[in-house]
């Protein structure tokens, strides 16, 4: 079944909801992030209460563990010396797991910290087996250094996947102290193995290459680790460097790395080498202990940022919407109301436009009598695009009421165009029946009127624009196409023939050039008095032959002059309401169509003459001797020559005989 269209209420209504739903949208959506930043940031907190700090700690216990287990390992004394590192180590592995549990991050880097805490395990059963090789003394300081941090490693793992904050800032400075922390790890390896060493006053079995090791990857490390710290406290750190006390720990490291290989003895003692590593230590570790709480400013003070930025894009949103939408509804409601008036106006229009363009076209009402200011829309609808719809409407009304009455005028002026033709016809008729019951000449009579009947015929094709039919009878003289076109004009006696150029007209021309000549002559006799000759002469021209009609008539004034010559160089579209002027029309018509020039120009005192230009294509000069020239016949009346044009069929010349194409 189909669906009935959406009224333009909805359409509008929809087209102005989906901006103030898409801004709701929009400030959903900002509001949305700002409560995920919040969050992120209100999980920074945890993941240092839950996670960072527990791992600081039990990474601490850790390296005291490793440092306890080298110096028993290398003194030899009792395993039971190390019950209370392993006991404080324990502890803070059991605070590591419970409080870890709390740990509530998001994404995939909270997703990342929860598998390293569940990796933990596995280190922490690599602890329970590094205790039993320490236990059974089966395993040397490097091995133990290595051991404890293999299971460390795995701690800063996790400390490193959950630094991740919606904050750039806090996640630098929290990452930073990560880095940090494995720096200060090497030291506390470099301690663990030079415990041993000094304890045992000798480098065990690889202790010595281990040593080179830790002391490269530290001198390393150490620098580059605070890099990435602000730079009033990167300042701080390499000045921290620099201090006697780092100074003192690299002349000590630069000694040991001189005493030799494995088996030989150490250049320090146990004590002298922890008064110069536990200064160091102890600077470095408080530097760091301001990181964790830097992290923390930062991130209350991004927190505070948002929740301004949340409270001002919340409040100003929330204006903005209820705006947008009062404006809608105001906005919607006006165009709607307006269209409504429109289409109130429009379907009165189509209800009575069609009654006044019926009785415009049946002429019961005429263009005058139409009222069209008093049937106009008349729309108070402002001055936008549906005003100009409004416009419009009435100007579709006003030219609706136009065209009929146009098309009225014109069905009037083409009736009386048929009307003047059928009367003209009928006239002719009646003038042949006379003729042809009046006597001697009657049958020359007939033959003329027959003529002027086929030449008003010829009108209407012409005005059609149809092909005409042609004569089909070749070629033929201009002299002869003159004499016979002038024997088939009414008052044909009246009609002089002076000189004749000899030239031929092409059979394709000849019976438009007949039809020309013939409106022009007939116009000489119609529009002259009785008693005056009508001329007509041809003559050679350099490029054709020149015909000129003259009359001794009315004439025309200079105004009606022009404006003649100007429609037969320019002819327009026939208008019906200048009918009397149909041979006028076709003269125009056929002379454009063929290239011919046609001017009138007045005559003596008075008439007009007639000067058409043939051009030489179609008016081919003959020499004297060739076949159908004829003399001239300067003088002759067309009046002696009427029975010879009429007579046609019966042994006429070829040119009289032609009329009847």
């Amino acid at each position: 079944m189909r669906r009935k269209p959406r009224s333009i209420r909805s359409k509008i209504i929809l087209a102005l909801l989906v901006p103030v739903v898409a801004l709701i949208g929009l400030w959903t959506l900002d509001l949305s992030v700002s409560v995920a930043d919040a969050a992120a940031l209100r999980d920074s907190f945890h993941t240092r209460d839950n996670l960072s700090l527990p791992v600081d700690r039990m990474v601490t216990a850790l390296q005291a563990e490793r440092s306890a287990s080298v110096e028993t390992l290398a003194a030899g004394r009792d395993i039971a010396a190390l019950s209370d590192e392993r006991l404080a180590t324990d502890v803070k592995i059991t605070e590591f797991r419970k409080l870890s549990q709390l740990y509530r991050g998001s994404g995939i880097s909270a997703d990342i910290a929860r598998s390293r805490i569940a990796d933990m395990s596995t280190a922490f059963d690599a602890l329970a087996q590094l205790r039993m090789r320490v236990n059974a003394a089966d395993i040397s300081g490097s091995e133990v250094v290595s051991g404890y941090a293999g299971v460390i490693g795995y701690a800063f793992t996790v400390s490193t996947a959950a630094a991740t904050s919606s904050s750039p800032l806090v996640e630098r400075v929290i990452r930073t102290g990560v880095g940090l922390r494995r720096a200060g790890e090497l030291l506390h390896q470099e301690d663990a193995l030079l415990t041993g060493v000094t304890t045992a006053a000798r480098f065990g079995p690889g202790e010595s290459r281990q040593l080179i090791e830790v002391v490269g990857a530290l001198r390393f490390q150490i620098p580059t680790a605070g890099s990435t710290l602000p730079a009033p406290d990167q300042a701080a750190y390499k000045e921290m460097l620099r201090s006697p006390e780092f100074s003192a720990l690299r002349a000590v490291e630069d000694q040991l790395l001189r005493a030799g290989t494995s088996g030989d003895p150490v250049p320090t003692t146990a004590a002298v080498w922890k008064t110069t590593f536990t200064p160091a230590i102890r600077q470095f570790y408080g530097f760091l202990s301001s990181g964790y709480d830097k992290a923390v400013a930062f991130a209350t003070a991004e927190r505070d940022r948002i929740i301004v930025r949340f409270v001002i894009s919340g409040v100003l949103g929330l204006i903005a919407i209820v705006t947008s939408l009062l404006l809608s509804i105001h906005i919607g409601g006006s165009v709607v109301r307006r269209l409504t008036v429109l289409r109130t106006a429009a379907t009165d229009l189509a209800q009575r436009l069609p009654g006044t363009v019926r009785r415009l076209r049946t002429g019961e009402q005429t263009g005058e009598q139409v009222d069209v200011d008093g049937t106009t829309l008349r729309l108070a609808l402002g001055d936008d695009e549906i005003a100009d719809v409004g416009s419009a409407l009435t100007e579709v009304q006003r030219s609706a009421i136009d065209a009929a009455a146009g098309e009225a005028a014109l069905r009037y002026d083409l009736n009386r165009v048929l009307v003047n033709i059928a009367r003209r016809n009928q006239t002719l008729i009646d003038r042949q029946l006379e003729a042809l019951n009046s006597g001697d000449r009657s049958t020359a009579r007939a033959g003329q009127l027959a003529a002027q009947m086929r030449r008003h015929a010829d009108h209407l094709v012409i005005l059609a624009g149809s092909a005409r039919s042609r004569r089909g009878l070749g070629p033929e003289t201009l002299a002869g196409i003159i004499t016979r076109v002038a024997g088939e004009v009414e008052h044909a006696e009246r009609i002089e023939i002076g000189a004749m150029a000899d030239a031929e007209v092409p059979e394709p021309a000849v019976t438009d050039i007949g039809h020309l000549l013939a409106e022009l002559l007939e116009n000489g006799t119609t529009f002259s008095p009785p008693g005056t000759p009508v001329r007509v002469s041809a003559r050679p021209a350099p490029d054709g032959i020149v015909v000129e009609i003259e009359d001794h008539g009315l004439g025309m004034s200079a105004s009606a002059l022009e404006e003649t010559n100007r429609r037969l160089t320019q002819p327009q579209d026939f208008d019906p309401g200048t009918s009397n002027r149909l041979g006028l029309f076709v003269v125009g018509r056929l002379a454009a169509e063929r290239g011919i020039g046609v001017v009138l120009r007045p005559s003596g005192d008075r008439g007009i003459t007639a000067t058409v230009q043939i051009p030489a294509e179609l008016a081919a000069p003959l020499s004297p001797a060739a076949p159908g020239s004829s003399p001239n016949r300067a003088g002759v009346t067309v009046s002696a020559l009427v029975g010879t044009v009429t007579s046609a069929g019966r042994g006429t010349p070829r040119h009289a005989a032609e009329k009847r194409a």
